[in-house]
């Protein structure tokens, strides 16, 4: 009796066993037609640059994806500060899947003032609807009005110092620049006058990262000599500010991780008055 009584619990634990390793059977449900997604892209009646995203698909996790990136929000808000064109998504989780809707196309018309009322924006460029002009630091005399030299040499480990008089501006010849101007009438613009080399001279638009201290140029190059310059590898890319008040800026472009060259600018009204 006590043997039938141990075989029959091996066996009922052998059942318990059995089915429990059995696989579950997961139903998903209806996976639901784009055409039934609910929602709404409109900029806000306060600021036209403050884009209100709204999902009104009942039961499901908003999935939107925006130029400045992701987010599952049901209701929220994007900033684009500059006019052009951009693109949303919409698309919702749900028990069926991921389903998302056609890309949605927003056209901005408008600057925001307030996404340009910081001081970086104000030193690079005189602040909403207005302009300021630079110059490298360097006359035809190969005189610098603020700095000791037009550009400094730099890199991982190391900085240019003052006392380094001997490697200044040796490659740099003594000239008249030009001017590059940074405006914010209605847009980021940038253009470049560059009077040595007119090669290197264009218009195109501009963005200031103040968060990382960076500065990039599209369309158009910053002013810069050709003797150093040639060695940097992409005067597009985004370059750091070094240093920004509201008559000097120093930018480092890069030869590459290692190597830098910090150009100095001045004002074109300082360069003026001093």
């Amino acid at each position: 009796m006590k043997l039938k009584l141990i075989i029959l619990i091996a066996f009922s634990g052998s059942v318990l066993l059995f089915s429990s390793c059995r696989p579950k059977n997961y139903e998903l449900g209806n996976v639901l037609d784009k055409n039934v997604l609910k929602y709404t892209i409109a900029p806000s009646s306060e600021n036209p640059n403050n884009i209100i995203l709204t999902s009104l698909t009942p039961n499901v996790t908003p999935v939107w994806m925006t130029p400045y990136g992701q987010s599952l929000r049901v209701e929220d808000t994007v900033n684009i500060p500059f006019p052009g064109t951009y693109k949303f998504v919409y698309g919702v989780e749900s028990d069926g899947g991921f389903v998302q809707a056609d890309t949605a196309t927003v056209i901005i018309s408008s600057l925001d003032q307030n996404a340009v009322n910081t001081p970086m924006w104000i030193a690079l460029t005189g602040g909403y609807g207005q302009s300021k002009t630079w110059v490298m630091d360097l006359d035809a005399n190969g005189v610098s009005k603020y700095f000791t030299s037009p550009f400094y040499f730099g890199g991982t480990g190391w900085e240019w110092d003052p006392a380094f008089k001997d490697i200044g501006w040796s490659g740099v010849t003594a000239g008249d620049y030009g001017t590059m101007t940074f405006d914010l009438i209605g847009d980021a613009h940038f253009s470049s006058n560059n009077k040595m080399f007119p090669d290197l001279s264009g218009t195109g638009k501009f963005m200031l990262y103040p968060a990382t201290n960076q500065l990039a140029t599209i369309g158009a190059q910053v002013i810069h000599d050709k003797a150093e310059g040639n060695k940097v590898a992409d005067w597009n890319a985004k370059m750091t500010i070094k240093t920004l008040t509201d008559s000097t800026m120093q930018l480092i472009a890069k030869e590459d991780a290692n190597n830098w060259l910090i150009y100095n600018y001045v004002t074109q009204d300082y360069y003026n008055t001093h």
